[in-house]
């Protein structure tokens, strides 16, 4: 295994300029999850910089930093707690003030050992007061002690994120016992936190590898909402989705319409889009179905965007029909994505990731064409010539000939409204 160089940070242009654009402050350390990534020669966008003084006294440099990015500095937290975000499309910088704290007391309140190194701007040192550089070198994830994973149920979760993230890494024996047996704690956790570690290791190069994790380390149940219907086994047979998911974002080839994201520069991540958006809906589907499908109002605490939240649930909640119907005819394809509405590019990402052995590109033909036709199709008749047609007066029982009318004219059975007319009339024949 070839030894790390902490000379790398020497030379990191990035922080040069970070340090440069802040005003060069005395006392300014890049701390954490960056550190570790550049030692592994893992391009990263995230910084989290740990600085001398109070909120007040770090805003000139937060300050000076948005403005050489052109972008506002948002303060963020609570006190005693509060710290500046700078944030681009392609970079996230968090400034932590320490405050009262000494940055020896930081560093060993910290999760993992991996993320209690700190350098020192511009030119170090390296510090490592908890053997962290070590546990880097062999690739093991470590906790610092079981107090801090206890202080915040939170980072039991992230074990299995950063094993998702670091793929060649493995998870301390004495850690893996401590996580074991804190495991209900996380039930108490933050459930917006809890959705953004999931969120976080879904989308990871090894987001299967984190499921399976997450299931052995007694955790899925507990990130869960309440009265959830674990589906455990069903999991652990379909974890691989995950990572076909993501390797069709990696690739560029993706089994849905405005999928593929143009490449960036190295290190940085595309802009989060109408793509970002479906696989991330497709993502959140899969951990739905395992869920038991939970319930809107279970799921809004999550603070998953609405959206993304309902078409997740709507393409967990069809998965098992897109399957049933995938050798079916193009009017059942039809009727399916009407069916699943704006839901219907992640049901179809779900379910070509979780049976990738069926041909699923048919079904995207219709759908590229002209999605309008099923997301907003515009009925043959109103309301009003309906009711003119079969003599039933506006109420329930018309809305259910509308939409069955409807149906059938996405179904493509009608075409015209000559053919609308004639439906109606053999449907109330026959009633």
């Amino acid at each position: 295994m070839k030894p790390l160089d902490p000379s790398i940070l020497t030379a990191d242009p990035l922080l040069h300029r970070v340090w440069g654009h802040m005003g060069r402050p005395a006392n300014c350390r890049v701390v954490g999850g960056y550190v570790r990534d550049r030692l592994l020669g893992r391009p990263s966008n995230d910084l989290d910089l740990a600085i001398d003084g109070d909120v007040n006294e770090a805003s000139g440099p937060a300050r000076r930093l948005g403005k050489a990015l052109r972008v506002h500095p948002h303060l963020l937290g609570t006190a005693p707690h509060r710290i500046w975000r700078i944030e681009t499309d392609h970079l996230k910088i968090e400034i932590w003030p320490l405050g009262d704290l000494i940055h020896q007391e930081d560093m060993t309140r910290r999760d993992f050992s991996c993320n209690a190194l700190s350098w020192e701007l511009p030119d170090g040192p390296l510090v490592d007061l908890v053997g962290g550089f070590e546990d880097i070198q062999h690739r093991r994830l470590r906790a610092i002690s079981r107090f801090n994973l206890e202080d915040d149920p939170v980072r039991l979760l992230r074990a299995p994120r950063f094993l998702a993230q670091l793929v060649d890494f493995e998870l301390d024996d004495r850690t893996r016992s401590w996580i074991e047996d804190l495991a209900p704690s996380l039930q108490g956790a933050p459930r917006e936190r809890v959705g953004q570690e999931l969120l976080t290791l879904l989308r990871a190069p090894a987001a299967a590898r984190g499921l399976r994790e997450c299931l052995g380390l007694g955790l899925f149940e507990h990130a869960a909402p309440k009265d959830s219907r674990i589906e455990s086994e069903w999991l652990s047979i379909h974890c691989s989705a995950a990572d076909s998911l993501n390797s069709l974002r990696n690739a560029g080839e993706t089994p849905a319409p405005h999928l593929s994201q143009p490449q960036c520069g190295a290190g940085v991540p595309p802009a989060r889009g109408r793509s970002g958006d479906t696989l991330d809906t497709a993502r959140l589907a899969l951990l739905f179905r395992a869920w038991g499908l939970p319930s809107e109002r279970a799921a809004a605490p999550y603070a998953w965007t609405k959206p993304v939240r309902e078409n997740a649930r709507r393409a967990a909640q069809m998965l098992d029909e897109a399957f049933a119907t995938v050798d079916g005819s193009a009017a059942d394809r039809r009727e399916l994505a009407w069916l699943a509405g704006p839901a219907y590019p992640a049901l179809i990402a779900l379910a070509a990731a979780v049976e990738s052995d069926r041909s699923w590109d048919r079904w995207l033909r219709q759908w590229r064409r002209d999605p309008a036709a099923f997301l907003d199709p515009q009925p043959l008749l109103s309301g009003l010539e309906i009711s003119e047609i079969t003599g039933i007066e506006p109420g329930p029982e018309l809305g259910t000939v509308a939409r069955a009318l409807l149906r059938a004219q996405v179904r493509g059975e009608i075409r015209s409204r000559g053919g609308a007319v004639r439906w109606l009339a053999r449907r109330t024949a026959s009633h």
